[in-house]
This record gives structure tokens, sequence and C-alpha cells, in this order.
């Protein structure tokens, strides 16, 4: 009599789909940890504002003060030294302004690093299951903490990293970085079937659930996005030896330059490791690692791009 209720069919046909799709036997868990110090968006682009606009009256000001003190009696020598002098006050500030661009000084980046590891490096998991559930999120030092912390252990594991894929996006303002901050955020939680563990701003969620333990899986994928003050610069990454570079030059960034940190990672059950479909599928910005000595022997297999070079031995 149940059946009869197209609900309940509804519901018993979902989930048959769902039990026979094999895909959802093979459902990845993910981590997410991390936060962010972002000042409010009002709040931030009213200052600029009215920064920016106290700066303009300021100079305005200034011109004007030089009109006041014109007289009848002062000579036309004197009106061209104060112009003369406007003139190298505003050449100097424009250099100045040209140089601190060219810097990257008031600039905001948002970097992004993506690691593919192989899925015996179970240790990872651990450290990054230890920082998520005892770093205080809210604080630039707790963040630093999750940075250096997060870089420390991709370290320790590097013979088992096999790719990666890096970027640094400059942004001249606040509100940008942090919009472009959130959506990749967005963007790398959206591939994981379940996140198991969470702490982000210090709001922890976990999950009971339970992954199957197929031994077909191999691969663990761990991302780190950091929205930091500045513009700074990440070493190509080939091999090891590049990987190694920017994941120092990630851990030593100052505490009070990051806005937002954010660590991702699959699997997060340590029972779990990605396939080599789910990780062709989800990350086909992975490139694999090689060196000079290893293209001479073999080509680089474009179908499984995230191992990199195939070493062909006659």
């Amino acid at each position: 009599m149940a059946l009869r209720n197209p609900a309940t069919v509804a519901a018993l046909l979902l989930a048959l789909l769902l039990i026979s799709d094999p895909n959802f036997a093979s459902a990845a868990t993910g981590g997410r940890s991390g936060g962010s110090l972002f000042p409010s968006g009002g709040d931030s682009s009213s200052s600029s504002s009215s920064s920016s606009s106290s700066s303009w009256s300021g100079s305005s000001g200034s011109s004007d003060s030089w009109s006041w003190h014109h007289s009848p009696s002062s000579s036309s020598s004197s009106s061209d030294g104060g112009l003369y002098v406007f003139l190298v006050l505003m050449a100097v500030v424009v250099g100045v302004a040209v140089i601190c661009r060219c810097a990257g000084v008031g600039k905001t980046s948002v970097v992004k690093l993506q690691v593919g590891l192989v899925g015996k490096a179970r240790s990872l998991q651990k450290d990054l299951n230890r920082l998520t559930e005892t770093t205080d999120m809210s604080t630039s030092t707790g963040l630093s903490h999750l940075l250096t912390g997060a870089s420390t252990s991709l370290l320790r594991n590097l013979d088992y990293c096999i790719s990666s894929y890096s970027s640094v996006t400059r942004k001249s303002e606040t509100e940008d970085a942090e919009q472009c901050f959130k959506q990749l955020s967005m963007e790398e939680a959206a591939k994981f079937d379940e996140v198991t563990l969470a702490n982000v701003n210090n709001f922890i969620v976990r999950s009971t659930s339970q992954s199957p333990n197929e031994g077909h899986k191999e691969y663990m994928v761990v991302t780190i996005l950091v929205a930091t003050r500045g513009a700074p610069k990440l070493p190509s990454i080939n091999g090891s030896g590049g990987l190694k570079k920017a994941l120092q030059s990630l851990g030593s960034i100052p505490s009070n330059q990051i806005l937002a940190v954010e660590v991702l990672w699959t699997p997060q059950q340590e029972d779990d490791t990605l396939t080599e479909k789910e990780l062709l599928k989800d990350y086909p910005q992975l490139r694999g690692f090689y060196d000079e000595g290893s293209l001479e022997e073999g080509p680089y297999d474009d179908s499984h791009p995230f191992l990199g070079v195939t070493v062909v031995k006659s």
C-alpha cells in the first residue's frame, strides 16, 4: 500500500539509483580549514573613498593657499618659483606611486597552490586533521600557524608529491581580492562528495560517516589558498625542487600580511584516497613533475598529465 504513494516511489527510485551508481560507492571525503580577516566591504570601501577624497582635498587646499598669498607687489619670479616647486612635488609623488605599483605595494594577492600526491602519504592526512582541530582560525597568528603547518607537512611528504598547479592573482582593491578568494574556495570545496571535517572561522563540523576502503584508490590532493598584502612570487614548479621553494615561500609569509588562509584536502579520512578517474576529472590543472633527464628518456603522457613523464625503457 505504501508503494502507491508517488513520493515513496520516487524516494525508492532515487535510493536505487544512488546505490547502483559506481561513483556513489567511491565518494571521496574532504577536509577544510581556514579563516578570513578581510574587513567588511562597506567599511573598507567607505574608508578608502574617504581617504581618497581627503587626499585630493588636501592637494586642492595647498593650491588655494598659494593663491591667497598672492599680492599685487609679488614678483612674477616668485610666482614661477612656486609653480616650479609644485611641479617638482607632483613629479615626486607620481614617481613614488609608479615605484610602489611596480613593487606591488598597496595590492592584495590571492595565491593558489595545489599538490597531487600518491595515497601513501598517510601522515599528511593526520597532520591536516590535527591542525584543523587545534588551530584558532580567528587570528592572524592562527592562520599563519595553519599555513606554516600545512606547508611543512607537505615538505615532509615531498617524496609522495607527483604533480602541482600554482597561480597568483593580484587585485588593486581588497574587495576584489576577497571575492576572488571566496570563489576559489567554493570551487575547490564543490569537488568533495562530502566534507567530513571542517574548521572555517572556528566553526567546526565533523561527520561520522565512513567511506569504503577500496584498494584501487591511489591519490590525494591538497589545495592551499592564501590572500596576502603585497605581491608574492612563486617559482615555476616542474618538479620537487620547485615545489619545495614554493612551499617555503608560502610558509614564510609574515602573519601581519595575511588576510585569509584556507587549506582543502581530499580525501580527509585516513582509509580513503582518490581514484585516478576522480583525479583526472576534478583536477585537470595538475601537471606532473619531470626533470630534464627523464624528458630525454620518454614522452609526456597527455592522457595522464598528473602522472607527468612516462619513461620508456627498451
